[in-house]
């Protein structure tokens, strides 16, 4: 399918750029689908392509020697997969895998280091996007240090939700006690908690949001810190 900018603007970080660095980009780009499982880049190996998601929803998913694993992070239309490599890093310990289904437009990496070496202010934009994201990430290592089971897991709906636009998701119990490090029996009992204050529905393997005010009521403090910082970095 031939890229229009129509198509580019469904992906907000690249809504945000200024219009020589959107029609610097454009050219450069191809779609890609992305599949549930998808692995887009592996811990400690090359990363080879920056993906702006136009939908669907990445996994950061981070693991230590003993292979433990947790999710320390989602992209979705509002950023890009590959923060490395505008941080001069060819590979990282983490893995990014698809957690919902979409698609994205891809760039290869060598024309993405091209891209940024003719334009500062796209370099730019694209830090500011890194920083959000680390800001995500300190945020959630405070969630999972600090907050209930409760709290954590509708933070992690909220943020879906948000990438998503979507009220639905395919969801299974696994997946979500391997992202958010809890046994699986933590979860049942947290989505029973959320059903019962009418927030979700919960189904084989889907979970519905039927009250968002309820989700955010419980996340609490857990949620909107780098909400609010993408907003005035990126999107003011």
């Amino acid at each position: 399918m031939p890229i229009s900018s129509e198509h580019l603007v469904q992906n907000t970080l690249l809504a945000a750029l200024a219009k020589p660095d959107f029609e610097l980009l454009k050219p450069r780009l191809d779609w890609v689908d992305l599949n549930i499982g998808d692995v887009l880049y592996e811990a400690h190996k090359p990363i080879g392509y920056a993906y702006f998601p136009t939908s669907g929803i990445c996994s950061v998913v981070a693991q230590n020697a003993e292979e433990v694993r947790i999710e320390t992070g989602l992209i979705g239309k509002e950023g890009f997969v590959g923060i490395p490599m505008v941080l001069f890093a060819e590979r990282s310990p983490s893995q990014i895998i698809v957690q919902a289904s979409g698609r994205a437009l891809r760039l290869g990496r060598a024309k993405l280091l091209k891209a940024i070496q003719e334009s500062p202010s796209l370099h730019k934009v694209l830090l500011r996007f890194a920083h959000t994201f680390s800001v995500q990430v300190s945020q959630t290592a405070i969630a999972n240090g600090h907050n209930t089971i409760n709290e954590r897991l509708s933070r992690w709906l909220l943020m879906c939700q948000d990438r998503a636009d979507s009220h639905e998701f395919p969801i299974t119990h696994r997946f979500l006690a391997d992202m958010l490090a809890v046994r699986r029996a933590g979860i049942t009992d947290a989505l029973s908690y959320l059903e019962g204050k009418k927030c979700i529905r919960a189904m084989r393997s889907r979970i519905v949001i039927t009250d968002r005010a309820c989700l955010e009521q419980i996340a609490g403090a857990a949620y909107g810190v780098p909400e609010k910082e993408y907003q005035r970095l990126i999107t003011s």
